[in-house]
């Protein structure tokens, strides 16, 4: 790819006979409307308001950096906002709008912004809803154009984007400074009003903005953002910065808040799902009811996690606790379908229970683990290794060549929810337990569900229903493609699963924020020194920040390894440093609380979704169990600290 300037247009171009990508010429907007700047002269163009000078450099083969200086050039104080606008010069098939918009959000019944336009106006939304600023891709099989914002100033990074088409002809735009139009969205399906914000410009005064234009051809198809999130990594940095705690502090402080969680339902012992604030300076348990098998309650990696703690460092109760949870929901919440179920309390009925593909199929391969870090200790475990046995034995009998393994079922095996790449949390389960035994239906189970999935979803670089309080367009239904990929790599050592773990990837950190955003002093997260490189936005329907990635920091570290590729040990070691955050240990407050040992909060507010008081950048009161569970899983990976 290469740069030229003619006709008062500069334009990227794969061969010297046609353009891929024209740079339009300046735009801005105040009270009058949208005007555009004709050319006074090579790379200037001005009208009765505004002089801007554009200058574009060549950073690599598929990355160009565009500066752009705007000045008022009348004597009288100006309000306005700017517009860079980009036109591709071939037909996309696709666009993305990185964790918030994957090519029209067209999965779920949700109230999510859906498509180029709502009420016949184009979307605008603000740069911090994104995981690389203001970013907005399109692509076909042949071209892939990425346009996104520079961080060299907080001017410069405040800005905003949109995607739209007129007929066959597609733009893509940076706006500055923030703007949310035709409406907000400020809550999970609820919308407020626009959010609109100006320059002032004093009479002489300039403004000075830098944007990045990615041009290549997509790697595999649908998947333009990696030239995006490749080029990010070096021009927003990483967090290496932070000061983090050390793993044994880490590893002791999150012990003391897994045992917190120990509680009982009708006298049968569990993890309950978290913490909410009591009204009285402390915190209480959420319910009384809700002890789950993985997802949000994580009772078998909780359980695997204490077995650790005792093999490391002698702690007898802590195994004990474990092999008392364990033994619990092997022998109450197994089906005689095989089916496991996801909450305790169902083990009265279970029939009637339904449980989905994430709980069931993650809950049994950490059953499986469990059971084979057991046996390292000469402890044999068989109810271990049946109920994770008998989930992957039905879902080898019940896969579907239309749907996969479906995601809710009733447990006497009758599916409910067909929907959705959320049994992919199956194929880790199956690609463990042919380890174990050595029998070929499972190894063959796990390669045909896996290309399945591979070639109805991520191809597609969409991945659904897997963050199970919404049913949209997410980020979590990606991480047991990239723990299979590397699983079946290890197994197999074939070429084609090293690829799959690498697009899962990919998919996964399009939702990791490469950026800090702008906040005021008194937000949240300056208060509290968050930097929210490293972590992940959770889907197109809950636009808030998350610990989630702590579940595939050891398969990215191991991603690193097979390929050669250190961005991902970069990108590993950002998610893991960006986890560790305002962990309590006994004296972190927050909101006048006192955090209790060991806890985290879920949510982390980044944007203008449900931001509280009116103002973003604000941490929740939640201290759910799964960031602990997910934290420790990690530690565990490492032989050695």
């Amino acid at each position: 790819m290469y740069i030229q300037y003619d006709n008062g247009k500069f334009s990227v171009s794969a061969s010297s006979d046609k353009a891929v990508v024209e740079l339009l010429a300046p735009l801005y907007l105040d009270k009058a409307g949208e005007h555009s700047l004709p050319e006074t002269e090579d790379g200037i163009f001005a009208d009765a308001t505004c002089r801007v000078q554009i200058t574009v450099r060549q950073e690599s083969e598929t990355l160009f950096y565009v500066h752009r200086s705007l000045k008022n050039i009348t004597q009288e104080p100006k309000q306005l906002q700017t517009i860079f606008r980009v036109r591709t010069c071939y037909t996309p098939e696709r666009y993305l709008i990185p964790c918030v918009n994957v090519n029209g959000n067209v999965f779920g019944n949700g109230g999510e912004p859906k498509g180029m336009e709502r009420d016949g106006k184009r979307w605008i939304f603000g740069y911090d809803r994104e995981a690389v600023p203001s970013c907005t891709m399109t692509e076909n099989k042949d071209f892939a154009c990425g346009l996104f914002a520079s961080a060299e100033s907080d001017m410069s990074l405040q800005s905003s984007c949109s995607i739209w088409k007129d007929g066959e002809t597609w733009y893509q735009e940076i706006l500055h400074p923030v703007i949310e139009s035709p409406v907000t969205y400020a809550y999970r399906d609820a919308y407020g009003p626009a959010y609109e914000t100006s320059i002032s410009l004093a009479p002489g005064e300039t403004f000075e903005s830098g944007m990045y234009l990615s041009v290549s051809r997509p790697r595999w198809e649908n998947y333009g953002i990696c030239d995006v999130l490749d080029a990010a990594l070096p021009i927003f940095g990483d967090n290496s910065d932070l000061t983090v705690p050390e793993n044994r502090a880490v590893w002791d402080r999150s012990i003391v808040f897994a045992k917190s969680l120990i509680s009982e339902y009708e006298g049968k012992k569990g993890f309950i799902i978290g913490f909410l604030p009591d009204g009285k300076g402390g915190f209480a348990y959420r319910g009384d009811r809700c002890f789950e098998l993985a997802w949000c309650g994580q009772n078998i990696l909780f359980s695997r996690m204490l077995v650790e703690d005792y093999i490391r460092f002698g702690h007898k109760d802590s195994l004990d606790a474990a092999l008392e949870i364990l033994d619990t929901r092997a022998a109450l919440c197994t089906a005689k379908s095989g089916l496991l179920a996801a909450q305790l309390r169902d083990y009265t009925d279970l029939d009637n229970a339904a449980a989905d593909t994430c709980n069931m199929g993650y809950g049994a391969y950490e059953y499986l683990r469990v059971y084979d870090r057991l046996r390292d200790i000469g402890m044999e475990k068989p109810a271990y290794l049946a109920a994770g046995k008998g989930l992957c034995d039905f879902f080898c009998d019940h896969f579907s060549e239309e749907f996969g393994f479906g995601k809710q079922w009733r447990l006497d095996g009758v599916c409910l929810d067909e929907g959705g790449t959320i049994g992919g949390f199956v194929i880790p389960a199956l690609a463990k337990l042919y380890e174990l035994t050595g029998e070929e239906k499972y190894l063959a189970m796990a390669e045909k569900s896996m290309a399945f999935y591979m070639r109805r979803d991520l191809d597609k670089f969409c991945c659904t229903a897997g963050a199970l309080d919404t049913c949209c367009v997410d980020k979590e239904t990606s991480a047991p493609f990239i723990m299979s990929g590397v699983l079946l790599y290890r197994l197999t050592g074939k070429e084609i699963y090293k690829e799959y773990a690498e697009k899962a990837a990919y998919y996964f950190t399009s939702w990791m924020f490469h950026y800090q955003p702008v906040y005021a002093p008194e937000d949240e997260i300056n208060q509290y020194h968050v930097c929210v490189k490293g972590l992940t936005s959770v889907s197109a329907q809950h636009h808030h920040l998350d610990m989630y990635a702590g579940i595939v920091v050891p398969y990215v570290r191991e991603l690193a390894e097979i390929t050669g590729d250190e961005r991902w040990k970069t990108r590993a070691e950002m998610m893991w440093r960006a986890v560790l955050q305002y962990i309590g240990d006994g004296e972190l407050v927050v909101h006048d609380v006192v955090r209790p040992v060991g806890s985290q909060n879920e949510a982390l507010f980044h944007c203008r979704w449900n931001f509280q008081g009116g103002r973003r950048g604000a941490l929740n009161d939640w201290l759910v169990a799964w960031p602990c569970a997910f934290r420790l899983s990690v530690l565990a990976a490492e032989k050695e600290w």
